[in-house]
C-alpha cells in the first residue's frame, strides 16, 4: 500500500460531484461522488455493466457527462470552453485492449504523442521513452513491434506510453483482463512500483489480491453507483452492504473454479 498518500484535507487531484451519464435510457453513471488525493491509488471494483469503465472515460473527457462537474486539481474540465486536449495530456488513460500502432516500433509508439502533440525533440523523446520502456523492464524491446511482443510485454508499452506525456493521473481500465493468466503478474508489478514512486493512480481490477495490496482505498461500483468504499482489508475481508457480499461471494467462488480448471489442465498435460 502507498504510504505517500496526501493527506485528506489536500486538494484532491481528481474530484467529481453528482456525475450522471447515460445512453439512451441506460442509467450508467447514477450521481457518482468520488475524489483522489495526490500520490493515491484507487481501486475501484465491481461487476461487468457497473459503469466502471465509463467513470475511467468521462475522467479523461472520452465521454460527456449530462450533469454534474469533474475537477482536475482544482480546474473544473467538465466546464464549457474548456480546452479538452490539453487536459487529456494531464490525465493518461490504459485501456484492456493495447491499442498499439502496429507498423511502429514500441521506442515510436511510446514517443509519437509527445512528438506531435508536445513538439519534443527525436532525441530528447528517445531519451525519456527508453527511460520509461526501462521501467517497465521493457527497454531491450524498443525497436521491436508490437508482433514481437507478448500481450503482456504491448501493455507495458501502453502503460510507458502513458507516462510519457508526465500525466498528473492515470487511470487504468483492467489493463489485465485481456491477458493471459501467465501475463497478468508482469503487469501488475507495474502498478505496484507504480503506486510506491508516489503515482496517482485509478485503477478498474478484478485482481482482488491486488486491490487488498497495492490499493490506498477501493471502491465497489454497482448499477452506475458507488455502493460502499473504505480501506481494501475492510471492504474485502468486512463489507458492510449486502450487495457487496453478495459480489464478493460470486468473485471467490469463480476464482476457486478457475484454480481447480488450472490444476485440471495441468494434470492433463502432465
Amino acid at each position: 500500500m502507498n504510504a505517500q498518500a496526501a493527506a485528506p484535507e489536500a486538494e484532491p487531484v481528481v474530484r467529481a460531484e453528482d456525475v450522471r451519464k447515460s445512453f439512451g435510457e441506460n442509467v450508467v453513471l447514477d450521481g457518482i461522488d468520488l475524489s483522489v488525493s495526490m500520490g493515491e491509488t484507487l481501486v475501484v471494483i465491481g461487476p461487468s455493466g457497473s459503469g466502471k469503465s465509463t467513470l475511467l472515460r468521462c475522467i479523461n473527457l472520452l465521454e460527456p457527462i449530462d450533469s454534474g462537474r469533474i475537477w482536475l486539481e482544482g480546474e473544473e474540465i467538465t466546464a464549457k470552453g474548456v480546452k479538452v486536449a490539453q487536459i487529456r495530456q494531464r490525465i493518461g488513460i490504459v485501456f484492456q485492449q493495447f491499442n498499439l500502432f502496429p507498423h511502429l516500433k514500441a521506442i515510436d509508439n511510446v514517443t509519437l504523442a509527445a512528438r506531435r502533440v508536445r513538439h519534443m525533440s527525436r532525441r530528447e523523446a528517445d531519451a525519456r521513452a527508453l527511460e520509461l520502456l526501462s521501467r517497465v523492464g521493457l527497454q531491450e524491446k524498443a525497436k521491436q513491434h508490437p508482433h514481437q511482443l507478448s500481450g503482456g510485454q504491448q501493455q507495458r508499452v501502453a502503460i510507458a506510453r502513458a507516462l510519457m506525456m508526465e500525466p498528473r493521473v492515470v487511470l487504468f481500465d483492467e489493463v489485465t483482463s485481456a491477458l493471459d493468466p501467465e501475463l497478468v503478474g508482469e503487469v501488475l508489478v507495474v502498478l505496484r512500483d507504480l503506486a510506491e514512486t508516489g503515482m496517482t493512480m485509478v485503477v478498474v481490477t478484478h485482481e482482488m489480491q491486488f486491490a487488498r495490496e497495492v490499493g490506498d482505498r477501493l471502491l465497489f461500483m454497482d448499477d452506475g453507483r458507488i455502493v460502499e468504499e473504505g480501506i481494501p482489508s475492510d471492504v474485502l475481508d468486512r463489507p458492510k452492504q449486502e450487495r457487496t457480499k453478495r459480489f464478493l461471494r460470486r468473485s471467490l467462488q469463480m476464482a476457486h473454479s478457475l484454480e481447480e480448471l488450472s490444476i485440471t489442465d495441468q494434470g492433463e498435460v502432465e
